[in-house]
């Protein structure tokens, strides 16, 4: 089996340190002998610590909307995207850096995730709106990319923090909301109704 790239190792040594002690403690000789190379080699590949952090946490963004983009979604939105938001939900609680991060250093770990237009919010988003394009066939590009931003913004927020209920749980009452609108869940609709005129 050959060996992985020397940026892929630095990535994942990066990621197993973080895990460990957390981003801030993180340090690039730590990541460096973890890695297997030297700190010059290190720095040929990642100018700070910063740039190595903010790669490392594409990467796996990366890997978790391909985690997500390979399940099997069913063909009705609603389970569509009750389906695709409860496996961002689960695969997000179950990342031991994510879920380190999230419950000790949320602020080291937040600007990367929440920063309008970066790398994680984009994922996200060209995501969705491909699982909505394939299950609606938008007429408005314009609105399809709102609803897209929407839902994303929707999907970090549960991401990051968390409720006790289950993914599952979360997951169908943000997709019911958001494929049947908020109130159709609070109130009876009319014209179901007995007597409703039709």
């Amino acid at each position: 089996m050959t060996e992985p790239p020397t940026r892929d190792r630095i990535l994942q040594a990066g990621i197993e340190a973080a895990a460990i002690h957390g981003i801030a403690r993180l340090t690039v000789g730590d990541v460096a002998k973890r890695a297997g190379v030297s700190r010059p080699t290190l720095y040929k590949h990642f100018k700070s610590k910063d740039a190595l952090v903010a790669a490392a946490v594409e990467r796996e963004a990366d890997r978790m909307v391909k985690q997500v983009i390979v399940a099997e979604l069913p063909d009705e939105p609603h389970l569509a995207l009750s389906a695709g938001i409860s496996a961002v939900l689960r695969v997000t609680r179950e990342h031991p850096l994510l879920d380190r991060l999230i419950r000790t250093e949320p602020e080291s770990l937040l600007p990367l995730i929440l920063e309008d237009g970066g790398a994680v919010s984009l994922r996200v988003r060209s995501t969705i709106e491909s699982i909505l394009t394939d299950r609606f066939d938008p007429v408005d590009p314009v609105l399809l990319r709102r609803y897209a931003d929407m839902v994303t913004r929707l999907v970090i927020s549960y991401a990051v923090n968390a409720p006790d209920d289950p993914p599952e749980v979360v997951a169908d009452v943000v997709a019911r909301v958001l494929v049947h609108g908020g109130l159709s869940l609070l109130t009876p609709d009319p014209l179901d109704s007995e007597g409703a005129t039709r």
